[in-house]
């Protein structure tokens, strides 16, 4: 299959060269990113999206901590698939849909019903300088947008500075697998179910060749709750899903931190 697609006009700059080859991807697959995914996850992709935002914010959905409306960035939002299920267990909170890809998020802005557009704001943002004020939001949420950051560690940091004291960080991601069997079973997957079926959807083969490398060289579960505590995150907790295949990590802000949150490297 080949795919002729004018270039799009990206409204955020990456930091590097990374950062826009994975931009310029992600925008070039976006009319068949969520049909890709339903189809090399038979649906699980929904379950696993659902049962990470169930507990996005501890005062539950009818209000935040501090008993206002919630506030909820969906980072790496892409076509605002999971920012749409936050809605939906979040009714009442104001949820802004961030990404970097201008494709994404247009896509995802055309899906949404007037409902939604009540409590949604798509807006383009890089994760690791986000237009968003300190301690302002209640929960960020990110679901397999993390191993695709060019700093880690830099956009951590940037997580906690916009939250408010307390406020909690869910992370659903493909981690690189440690148990054998885990490892035996993404091998086999990504080197056949996902290149083909990826490609039948978008037309676009290197992409699907790109995404499962990228969970080979991204760090373990361990690893990474290693740099959200470093980061001067707590209660890190690790929720495997489906034998270890994807990974909940939830962690949260201090509600009384000793020193200020800052963004520069340590």
């Amino acid at each position: 299959m080949s795919r002729a697609a004018a270039p799009v006009a990206e409204a955020v700059d990456a930091i590097d060269d990374h950062g826009k080859k994975v931009q310029a991807m992600f925008s070039d697959i976006s009319r068949g990113y969520d049909l890709a995914n339903r189809l090399m996850s038979l649906g699980t992709d929904i379950r696993w999206r659902r049962r990470a935002v169930a507990t996005l914010l501890p005062a539950g959905p009818s209000g935040a901590a501090d008993g206002g409306r919630p506030q909820i960035l969906d980072l790496c939002a892409g076509t605002l698939d999971s920012t749409r299920t936050i809605h939906r267990a979040f009714p009442a909170a104001d949820l802004i849909g961030g990404d970097f890809s201008a494709g994404m998020l247009a896509v995802g802005a055309s899906h949404l019903s007037s409902a939604e557009r009540d409590r949604i704001t798509p807006k383009h943002m890089d994760a690791h300088d986000l237009p968003v004020d300190d301690t302002n939001l209640d929960a960020i949420f990110c679901a397999f947008g993390v191993r695709n950051l060019s700093d880690v560690p830099r956009a951590t940091r940037e997580a906690l500075r916009v939250l408010k004291p307390g406020g909690q960080l869910t992370v659903l991601e493909f981690f690189r697998p440690r148990a054998l069997v885990t490892r035996l079973f993404h091998a086999l997957y990504n080197r056949t179910v996902l290149p083909v079926v990826g490609w039948m959807c978008t037309g676009n083969l290197d992409a699907y060749v790109y995404l499962p490398r990228s969970i080979a060289a991204f760090r373990d579960v361990e690893d990474y709750c290693d740099i959200l505590a470093r980061a001067g995150f707590v209660e890190v907790r690790v929720e495997p899903l489906t034998f270890g295949v994807a990974s909940i990590v939830r962690a949260r802000r201090p509600s009384a931190p000793s020193t200020p949150v800052t963004t520069e490297a340590p």
